[in-house]
């Protein structure tokens, strides 16, 4: 085990001025590059490069005005820094980007497995105050940035923890592009930790040339309003943040039942209905006609472009007009846009003749509107209408299967974060199901890095009593103060909200009617008023502690 003592640091070779003079020379680099950076326009061959030019310009000095925060260093035959961006001068790497292979060994490097590094430094707070592990001779000095970052107190908003990442978050993080990840974690696991850096990890390294641009889809806008800053300030604005609200639209309990997917199957095929096709004089025989409708009718296109395939095979073959062909094939294969279909679903009548059950029906005719069964539809009839280099989902266990399937549409490589003891929705998946659906098998993050280890406990008990699918958390931040459980009236509850915000300023008091619109947030102390509350609704409400826990029965 590595030695720990505060006088070992001046043995280490980690000379604070000199430290303090590579970042003074690091941001010296900044302000010279910016100035070259604003002296250049145009240049292209044509207008269209110049403006390409001028905005890879205008992304770049954006880059550089933001503050140069250095965080760290890693040696091998030298000592190299790594920060929020890098940056080099006349040839020398002065920082290292954080999301560059090469920083890997930031996060990942252990004593037993140094990965060729000889020591790691880590600037705890800021520059003056250094932590020092020495791969060589096993010696470590200072304070751990990470129980440093875990006791302070929590904002609104979440903070970048790029500083602080640790060794299986960084893997997650890091993982290829391509790569399907469902991945389950417990509260204050640092789960929503592992998508943001992902996000920004990705824009980085993904260098694939179908690579664009990256959707992170979030609960709500109070979370989206929660981890706004995270992302700008790891060098990344230029990713999309939403919810499916805003994406899809609202979904209901009968548009995200998954016996729409049969219905749709069969509401397509019915559709088609071969004949002999008259153009002018010419007849084109039924049977032609039925082997095309039936080669053409299993390609993986949208409904209008197979209808185009469909038309110009035809047209071509038999020396006819693509428009002739295609209006005189209006009963075979008809045209039909999503506003006409989504018609034609809504209809009793329809729905019946599909096989569908009265009591569906009902439910479905009762409010037939749902954004992720729109989405479907839309892509089935006229295709997806934009696509992404990755797509990141927190609170992932609420998906349904139609949301999965409108994530999935817009891009191969996709992450899945949340928590299955926190389902809102009850026609959500589960991260169980969705990763079989996926393929892939999930991965668990138990560490409750966020939380005291007092509140861990008191979740693991909670949920045990209860069968609440949760991930066992492990605490490691025990603090000595217990979990408050006290009989009490509303006054109870006021007091004890009270009583926490003179000792933390960012207090929650959390009851039934609001417990889900804190999904995903973290406050100081947290106050649960239990009165009406479920089992599970008393979980997610407590998980929010971050230091204190009260809850009021």
């Amino acid at each position: 085990m590595p030695s720990r003592s505060p006088s070992s640091r001046a043995a280490l070779p980690v000379v604070l001025a000199e430290e303090q003079q590579e970042l003074t020379r690091a941001r010296d680099a900044v302000i010279h590059r910016l100035g070259k950076l604003d002296r250049m326009s145009g240049g292209g061959a044509d207008a269209l490069a110049d403006e390409y030019i001028d905005a890879v310009v205008a992304g770049t000095i954006a880059k550089f005005q933001q503050e140069l925060v250095v965080f760290g260093r890693i040696d091998d035959e030298r000592p190299w820094r790594i920060g929020l961006y890098g940056i080099d001068r006349d040839g020398e790497q002065l920082v290292v980007d954080w999301r560059a292979p090469f920083a890997g060994g930031f996060y990942r490097a252990r004593f037993d497995e140094p990965m060729g590094l000889e020591r790691r430094v880590t600037y705890v707070g800021s520059i003056t105050d250094l932590f020092v592990e020495d791969f060589a001779t096993g010696e470590v000095a200072g304070t751990s940035p990470l129980l440093g970052e875990l006791a302070r107190s929590r904002g609104t908003e979440m903070r970048a923890a790029v500083a602080t990442l640790q060794s299986e978050q960084d893997e997650l993080v890091r993982l290829d592009p391509r790569a399907r990840l469902v991945l389950r974690g417990g509260p204050g696991t640092g789960k929503t930790v592992v998508g943001l850096h992902r996000a920004a990890w990705l824009v980085y390294n993904d260098t694939r040339l179908t690579a664009g641009r990256i959707l992170v889809i979030g609960p709500s806008d109070k979370f989206l309003r929660f981890v706004s800053a995270v992302l700008p300030t790891l060098g990344e604005a230029r990713i999309v943040q939403t919810t499916f609200h805003r994406l899809l639209g609202p979904s209901t309990p009968a548009g995200s039942d998954e016996r729409w997917l049969g219905l749709l199957d069969r509401f397509e095929a019915q559709l088609c209905r071969p004949a002999e096709i008259k153009v002018g004089l010419r007849r084109i025989r039924v049977e032609e006609v039925t082997e095309l409708v039936e080669r053409i009718g299993s390609r993986a296109l949208p409904w209008r472009d197979r209808r185009k395939v469909f038309v110009d095979l035809l047209a071509n073959a038999h020396g006819l007009k693509p428009g002739e062909v295609s209006k005189a094939a209006a009963d075979v294969w008809p045209s039909c846009t999503t506003a006409q279909a989504m018609k034609k679903l809504r209809s009793r009548a329809t729905l019946t003749a599909l096989g569908a059950e009265p009591g569906f029906i009902d439910a479905w005719l009762a409010d037939p509107h749902d954004g992720a069964l729109m989405d479907e539809v839309r892509a089935r009839f006229e295709g997806v209408p934009a696509t992404y280099g990755h797509v990141i989902v927190d609170e992932a266990q609420d998906l349904t299967l139609m949301q999965l399937r409108a994530v999935q549409r817009r891009s191969s490589g996709m992450s899945l974060v949340g928590d299955d003891a926190q389902r809102s929705d009850p026609n959500g998946l589960g991260l169980r199901a969705a990763a079989v659906h996926l393929g892939v098998e999930p991965a668990v993050m138990a560490t409750a890095y966020r939380m005291s280890a007092e509140i861990a406990d008191w979740l693991n008990g909670h949920a045990a009593a209860h069968g609440i699918d949760a991930v066992e958390l492990i605490g490691i931040r025990p603090t000595g103060v217990a979990v408050r459980e006290v009989e009490g009236s509303a006054d109870t509850v006021a007091a004890a909200g009270t009583d926490l915000a003179e000792r933390w300023p960012n207090v929650a008091t959390i009851t039934v009617e609001d417990t889900w619109s804190h999904k995903a947030v973290e406050y100081d102390g947290v106050v649960v008023d239990t009165a009406g509350m479920d089992a599970s609704e008393i979980y997610l409400a407590a998980s929010r502690a971050a230091h204190e826990l009260v809850v009021v029965l």
